[in-house]
């Protein structure tokens, strides 16, 4: 169930909806925060129409205001001969399952320990249940390959992004760990987070959501141990725990 709430003065948003200084603010129940519900029948989430998808024919779901968000940036894009598609969006825990086990079942025999094992997966996937895919509020852009945005259309897209993501209320989540002393994840260029949800949902998952919470999966053992949700769930950009100046002060 979704509860929604009405607090005066509230100074950070994560709805876009605001109504005089009432701000709406959805409470999301646990399973939602760890990823544990079916996209195609839960009435928050909406469809990626095969327009702004990269990976055409494949069914994939976003919370609908992070879906209007990223149609209006692409739209927007385009005008000036920039394509920007999804070919990530939400992931649920038992996807989010099978990317971890596939990787785990290749890898564990590589290294010494289960934590060893883990700290590697994690360069670049996350744990089922800490996955900020769960929330329908981030998505990958246009490859998942590093070296696509090194270059060419690539670097032209990611350059187009970082100039004008914000306005849309998107930030890339995770910059590269040097600028900032940021923990968790290697450097994704692809990966943006729709800030107006995004930032809510992060504060109730840190409040409701604990290391013992983080189970049924292989490799699950290693969840305390690594710390995942201090080290790796908030282990993301800074500029992406406030919403962007350039969303709040344009012409709606």
């Amino acid at each position: 169930m979704t509860k929604t709430l009405l607090f005066l003065g509230v100074v950070f948003l994560t709805q876009m909806t605001c109504v005089a200084q009432q701000n709406v603010i959805t409470i999301y129940e646990k399973n939602f925060l760890l990823g544990k519900i079916n996209y195609e029948s839960d009435n928050r989430f909406v469809k990626i129409s095969d327009v702004y998808s990269g990976k055409v024919g494949t069914a994939m779901y976003l919370l609908e205001p992070t879906y209007e968000a990223f149609v209006n940036m692409s739209n927007a894009a385009k005008k000036e001969g920039v394509s920007l598609k999804i070919v990530s969006a939400g992931r649920n825990f038992q996807m989010q399952k099978g990317i971890w086990e596939r990787k785990w079942n290749a890898r564990r025999a590589n290294f010494k320990s289960d934590e060893e094992t883990a700290l590697d997966i994690l360069k670049f996937s996350s744990m089922p249940g800490t996955s900020r895919h769960h929330w329908g509020t981030d998505l990958d852009i246009n490859s998942v390959d590093p070296a696509y945005f090194q270059s060419g259309k690539g670097k032209k897209e990611l350059e187009w992004l970082e100039l004008n993501a914000g306005k849309f209320g998107f930030c890339k989540t995770y910059n590269d760990k040097a600028l900032q002393g940021r923990t968790g994840y290697s450097e994704e260029d692809w990966h943006w987070s729709f800030l107006p949800l995004s930032i809510g949902i992060m504060k109730q998952y840190t409040d409701a959501i604990e290391l013992s919470d983080i189970t049924g999966f292989l490799g699950s053992n290693t969840a305390t141990k690594l710390n995942i949700i201090d080290v790796y769930v908030e282990g993301i950009a800074t500029e992406c725990t406030t919403l962007p100046l350039d969303y709040l002060f344009q012409d709606k």
